[in-house]
């Protein structure tokens, strides 16, 4: 399963021209996408967000139950991210495009495009000194870009709204719903 995870995210990253179609043809249901390839990469962040706080930020009086807040604050930011955008695409399509993606068109645009999200927190959960890294979020605009042809038809001249509107709403729900649930335990700080 790893193996496949991982040769999901190199193709995606280095060939989006290939790996949008490949993605269609499996025809993965939203749980198998969740299931597949979000629930690992979520899951990952989360761990080596429970380790980042243990090893960085533990002090004696820091009790382990804060460190596992912690993890399942990331967790449950990434989840809700990805209904959230999936609500936000659909609308998005109805409103300008006047198409109704399905779920399966939804799973596959929000969860493979949260890739580089997914990323970007196990990276700086590893690495909490390296938030410049969020600057190669850029590159899910290409990805959409490519998935707006593959997936939904659009063509060149209608992409562009489709583009920036779901590259700015997937990098800033999972930031603002992470800093929501970390601003609701202010005793876990």
């Amino acid at each position: 399963m790893y193996k496949e995870i991982i040769r999901k995210i190199v193709l995606l990253l280095t060939k989006p021209e290939v790996a949008w179609p490949q993605f269609v043809k499996e025809g993965f249901s939203n749980k198998q996408i969740l299931k597949q390839f979000c629930y690992p990469l979520m899951g990952l962040a989360s761990v080596l967000k429970i380790l980042q706080e243990a090893i960085f930020h533990r002090h004696p009086g820091y009790p382990i139950h804060v460190l596992i807040v912690h993890g399942l604050v990331c967790f449950g930011s990434l989840l809700a991210a990805f209904y959230i955008l999936q609500y936000v695409l659909k609308i998005l399509m109805q409103k300008r495009y006047a198409i109704t993606p399905t779920k399966e068109q939804s799973a596959i645009v929000i969860g493979y495009g949260l890739v580089l999200v997914f990323l970007l927190f196990i990276a700086t959960a590893v690495l909490p000194s390296f938030f410049f890294l969020w600057i190669f979020y850029l590159y899910t605009a290409f990805l959409l870009w490519v998935a707006a042809e593959v997936v939904f038809k659009l063509k060149v001249e209608e992409r562009g709204l489709f583009v920036i509107g779901m590259t700015f709403f997937m990098m800033i729900v999972p930031v603002v719903v992470y800093g929501l649930l970390r601003g609701m335990m202010p005793n876990l700080q």
